[in-house]
């Protein structure tokens, strides 16, 4: 077998195994998080905004960015008994931080800007 073959192989097992072990790091059940993003000056939605949970155990979640109607949200979040905490940035700047549990599928009320 050529050389180009055993490097793309063994680039493939490693992404497979890379795949597996992150799969295997947050066991349990998972659930949806969703919500909107509004600006408190109009009521009107905030699209644009880069939206995080962050847990203390877990880190960071990949970003979901807000739509032309404000909505943002994760398909499969873990369950955890510790707050996640939700951070929404405009470019840089972090804006907005709370807490939030997720118990189960959570649809989040509106969070004005």
């Amino acid at each position: 077998m050529n050389k180009p073959f055993w490097q793309l192989f063994v680039a493939f097992i490693f992404a497979v195994l890379a795949c597996s072990a992150n799969a295997q790091s947050h066991p349990g059940p998972t659930a949806p998080v969703q919500g909107t993003l509004v600006a408190r000056s109009n009521s009107t939605p905030a699209p644009g905004l880069t939206v995080f949970l962050i847990h203390p155990v877990l880190g960071r979640s990949a970003p979901s960015y807000s739509d032309a109607y404000g909505r943002f949200g994760w398909r499969a979040i873990p369950v955890r008994p510790e707050p996640y905490y939700i951070e929404v940035y405009w470019g840089k700047n972090l804006i907005f931080r709370q807490s939030v549990r997720v118990a189960g599928p959570l649809a989040m009320p509106p969070i004005f800007l």
